[in-house]
């Protein structure tokens, strides 16, 4: 598929990798990325050849390294103006109340529609992760970071409250309620370093091996029954807010029952005990 402010290729392995590619503006979403990224989930969730995405941002003009700025500020500024024929249909409600409500919505169905894509997301941040970008990085299943990576929570910043675009959600569960409060509130910029002493990346290697890094992961999902890594991502998003032990076992045990039907169980037990490699097919 093409869009206009990311690109998204897929290769024949099952491995697509998306880049937030607005490098003039380091990557800033504005209401064509936010269009163009719900629309790439939206394919993403039906792609069903697509095993791993991951999802990193364009180097800046000069080759500095981007992830992402976060909201295009300069952009969002027009909200309140009257539309043009390039304006996306919210901004035709006749008063800036309904156009900011259907915008924060749009806004935050990137990250409804990227958790529930079947796919692992690996996020590979170099260079600044901030506000939405900070925010996508969080939704990810799994990041690793180059040493140039900075996560800033720009949303307190800008006058507006510190928790935005699920912030008050992924952070807290990913380094802690105290940790993620400090880093919320005051919206200083936090290193790479400290981000991987608090267990927020997988991984900390140099700007130049990180895209590298990021593939190997990738490829080491993909010897992982596809079934399986799909229940195993669902059953993850699902656990983490289970109300007690018995749900979480419920909900595994049906996963497991769903999975140990599929003709990749007998293929994983036989390529185990055969001292292997299992050959599962991209479905």
């Amino acid at each position: 598929m093409e869009f206009k402010t990311i690109r998204l290729d897929e290769r024949d392995d099952g491995i697509a990798v998306l880049t937030l590619n607005r490098p003039e503006k380091v990557n800033a979403c504005n209401f064509q990325m936010i269009d163009d990224f719900n629309a790439a989930m939206d394919y993403l969730y039906h792609a069903f050849d697509i095993r791993i995405v991951v999802l990193t941002g364009a180097s800046r003009p000069d080759g500095k390294p981007a992830f992402s700025a976060g909201l295009d500020l300069m952009e969002a500024a027009t909200i309140d103006q009257k539309a043009t024929d390039a304006s996306p249909d919210w901004m035709r409600f006749p008063d800036y109340s309904k156009r900011f409500f259907h915008f924060q919505k749009e806004l935050t169905n990137t990250i409804r529609k990227m958790r529930a894509i079947p796919q692992p997301v690996i996020a590979a941040v170099r260079g600044a992760a901030a506000g939405w970008g900070f925010a996508i990085s969080s939704a990810s299943d799994i990041r690793v970071g180059g040493k140039s990576a900075r996560f800033i929570n720009a949303f307190i910043r800008i006058g507006v409250g510190g928790a935005d675009c699920g912030s008050s959600y992924f952070l807290p569960r990913l380094i802690g309620l105290s940790r993620a409060t400090e880093i919320i509130m005051t919206g200083r910029e936090v290193t790479a370093e400290e981000m991987e002493r608090y267990g927020y990346l997988a991984k900390l290697v140099d700007d130049d091996k990180l895209v590298e890094e990021a593939m190997a992961i990738a490829r080491s999902l993909l010897e992982k029954s596809p079934l399986g890594l799909k229940l195993t991502k669902e059953a993850l998003g699902f656990n983490i807010d289970s109300p007690g032990l018995e749900a979480a076992l419920a909900l595994e045990d049906r996963n497991q029952n769903i999975a140990s039907q599929a003709k990749d169980s007998k293929e994983g037990a036989y390529a185990f005990f055969e001292k292997r490699k299992p050959k599962y097919g991209k479905r």
